[in-house]
């Protein structure tokens, strides 16, 4: 089952994630990159209530990029918009979640940066395994009683346990149910020992076999790997790996050099780029998967938007990753 929400767009499998829009990326690269990705037939965007809080001025600067865009290019309803909730404040991990009035200010504040009336989907953006499940989802439906500004909600960075249990309680209770999941997850395996902010969850064989049993859809982000399968690093794997890698060091491993090795002798055969196999390969699996990509540069949307059309066969897949 693909994303489906009522009265929204299908959204594109290729996700455009705008952490930094307005902020690391300035604004007119910001637009040329949304005017490329939105040419080449996307239409799914993903920002949130707290980027680039970690820029200073930056807090609210994507939100606030989109929402101009859209009014300036006058395309909301073409849009299948995303943004989250409900993040811990950066200099206090540890607050408890905001409960409901949290999220109604939070969902308030993006929405005037936006904007809009409405997002197409809202993500709880971390985890609170202190809080009881059904506290938060029954938040999440009060939320979405008010005033229809949330038409579909999703977790993200929270384990299949959670989420199974998110699930049982909507059903129990007759409220509506998390409808996607969206952990870090690309072809090179995260390869330090602790993810760079808490709370964080990368993809790993208990995400796999849930995802397999439920058909829940997944939407990865980092799906780049940080540029781990970009040119500069096939060009790095054709040389030998001398040295570190140029890009992506915190998936540098012995496994994912032999990934990317892969990645890159088929993308030979098939006359793409090794980084369009890594999309595609997260494309191919036996579950619905949306592939969220970042980029600063224009100029590389019609490559990232064309690892749509790369056909994997099963065997082609798990010759990537075993």
């Amino acid at each position: 089952m693909a994303i489906e929400v009522k009265g929204s767009p299908n959204p594109t499998r290729i996700c455009l994630g705008t952490a930094r829009f307005g902020s690391g990326i300035p604004e007119d690269q910001a637009v040329a990159v949304l005017d490329a990705y939105t040419a080449a037939g996307g239409n799914f965007l993903d920002t949130a209530h707290i980027y680039a809080a970690w820029e200073h001025g930056g807090w609210g600067a994507s939100e606030r990029l989109l929402g101009a865009w859209m009014a300036a290019r006058r395309n909301r309803d073409r849009l299948f918009l995303a943004t989250k909730g409900g993040h811990p404040p950066l200099d206090d991990w540890d607050r408890d979640w905001p409960g409901f009035a949290g999220l109604q200010r939070e969902l308030g504040e993006s929405l005037e940066r936006l904007g809009v009336d409405w997002v197409d989907f809202y993500w709880l953006h971390r985890d609170d395994p202190r809080q009881p499940v059904g506290a938060v989802i029954d938040s999440v439906a009060q939320l979405m009683e008010d005033g229809g500004r949330i038409r579909a909600y999703g977790l993200s960075n929270w384990s299949p346990r959670r989420i199974a249990e998110a699930m049982e309680h909507a059903a129990k209770w007759g409220l509506p149910a998390p409808a996607v999941s969206q952990p870090g997850w690309a072809l090179a395996d995260w390869a330090l020992q602790e993810p760079p902010f808490p709370g964080m969850r990368y993809f790993g064989e208990e995400d796999r076999r849930w995802h397999m049993k439920t058909q829940t859809p997944a939407v990865a982000y980092s799906a780049q790997a940080k540029g781990y399968f970009g040119a500069e690093n096939a060009a790095w794997a054709r040389a030998g790996f001398a040295g570190p890698p140029p890009r992506g060091r915190e998936y540098d491993s012995p496994e994912n050099r032999s990934r990317l090795t892969r990645a890159a002798a088929l993308a030979e055969k098939k006359g793409s780029s090794a980084n369009q196999i890594a999309l595609a390969w997260l494309l191919a699996q036996p579950f619905p998967v949306y592939a969220l990509v970042t980029t600063s540069q224009s100029g590389r949307m019609p490559e990232l938007m064309a690892a749509r059309n790369i056909g994997l066969s099963e065997s082609e897949r798990d010759f990537l990753a075993p």
